[in-house]
């Protein structure tokens, strides 16, 4: 990926792209594929599905907009903030309960908003304040602490691991687990594993019975409101919007998304720069037939006139 200024070459982003089936094999790869990244917010999938497979999802009656933004990288916009307040709620839990950390809305004109009001962040306005509210809400319906819920001793969060290892077709003691940003676990797994992974979302194929249940109810709520995984402007909501894919990016320029047709794609940006993945995203995906309409493989850049200066040029 090349950025472009008055007919020069002005900076160079590289980067690593595979696409897997969901037996694991590599079908297309530009870079090393089993060389590991972290998931981060792209794992959102993953870490949801215990609201399904514990059965809190049918017990408290959750619908699609909830189960979405348990996936969610939200903008903080009020549809987001609605649909978490109602998963807290109807988890017998209120916003206090929530350890997902603080940080402005993503939405600059929520954040502004936000800030003429004279209210702080709290966070409910966390882009991950959606995924934090559906762990809370398994743990009240398992019966678990909710005070504990982002340690990796946690019961939680060693079913999540179990998931993504399952989900990855990594061994759990293969996997290495940080912190995320948010303060509960991320993985790293090769990103073979990521690909292969949102195939076996996208599709089912290659999981046992229940997890493959679990899948298609986390896909089809994402799909069915791409706008609560991310909100106004955001790529993945874009693309689940005018395709048929379900897709999730993460932070440090991590996207992934999987396809009915039964492929799925992982794309690290090897600098985490984020103004890299929605061309090289939108250009890998127009490779795979994947085209995306309105959507092209180049990003123009512009200064703060809002003149066009340059471009972002995928080369693959």
């Amino acid at each position: 990926m090349v950025l472009t200024r008055g007919g020069l070459v002005e900076g160079v982003h590289r980067g690593r792209l595979v696409v897997c089936d969901a037996s694991g094999a590599i079908l297309e790869a530009a870079g090393d594929p089993e060389f590991p990244v972290y998931l981060r917010s792209s794992a959102k999938p993953f870490q949801a599905m215990p609201l399904v497979l514990s059965g809190a999802a049918d017990a408290l009656g959750l619908g699609e907009e909830e189960l979405a933004v348990a996936c969610a990288s939200h903008n903080g916009e009020q549809e987001h903030l609605a649909a978490v307040r109602s998963l807290l709620r109807k988890a017998g839990l209120t916003e206090e309960a929530l350890q997902s950390g603080v940080h402005p809305p993503l939405h600059a004109p929520v954040a502004e908003e936000l800030a003429r009001s004279g209210e702080r962040p709290r966070p409910l306005h966390g882009n991950c304040s959606g995924k934090h509210a559906g762990m809370l809400a398994v743990c009240a319906h398992q019966g678990w602490d909710t005070g504990s819920y982002r340690e990796l001793t946690h019961p939680l969060q060693r079913w999540v691991l179990e998931i993504v290892a399952r989900m990855c077709g990594v061994e759990r003691e293969n996997i290495p687990v940080p912190r995320d940003g948010c303060g509960v676990p991320t993985f790293a797994v090769p990103l073979r594993g990521l690909a292969a992974g949102f195939a076996r979302l996208a599709t089912g194929r290659e999981l046992p019975d229940r997890l493959a249940e679990a899948s298609l109810r986390i896909r089809e709520a994402m799909r069915s409101r791409p706008f609560m995984v991310a909100g106004t402007g955001r790529l993945d909501t874009a693309l689940m919007q005018k395709t048929e894919l379900v897709v999730k990016s993460g932070a440090e320029a991590v996207f992934a998304a999987g396809s009915p047709e039964g492929w799925g794609v992982a794309l690290k940006i090897s600098d985490g720069a984020s103004r890299a993945v929605r061309p090289a995203a939108v250009a890998a995906l127009g490779r795979l037939g994947a085209g995306v309409p309105g959507e092209r493989g180049l990003s123009e850049v512009r200064n703060l006139h809002g003149e066009p200066v340059g471009r972002l040029i995928p080369l693959v």
